[in-house]
């Protein structure tokens, strides 16, 4: 029997987060997914949808990480922030070769 592959992606979308007041607002790193972004999210039900109904059959899914960092440069005590994030999800499909 011969397989046939295929790869899909969905990215994940986060919060907005803002610290300080007024003119010293900063908008900081995202620490906060919006699981939203996957599961309510029309294109995501649609193309589990289209994959299914064309006899495609899901075998794998694997995040994607990200690194951020942020550092003050103003701060001579080398303060710095770094730390890894899912962006996405990859889909990893197969169906049976006609």
């Amino acid at each position: 029997m011969q397989y046939q592959y295929h790869t899909s992606f969905r990215p994940v979308t986060y919060e907005k987060e803002e610290s300080g007041v007024w003119i010293f607002k900063k908008e900081r790193l995202p620490v906060s997914p919006n699981p939203a972004s996957l599961y309510d999210n029309e294109q995501y039900k649609r193309h589990l949808s289209e994959m299914g109904e064309q006899g495609w059959e899901l075998i794998n899914v694997q995040p994607l990480l990200r690194g951020l960092y942020q550092y003050e440069r103003d701060n001579k005590s080398g303060f710095g922030l770094g730390y890894s994030l899912t962006a996405g999800y990859y889909f990893f499909w197969k169906k049976t070769l006609a």
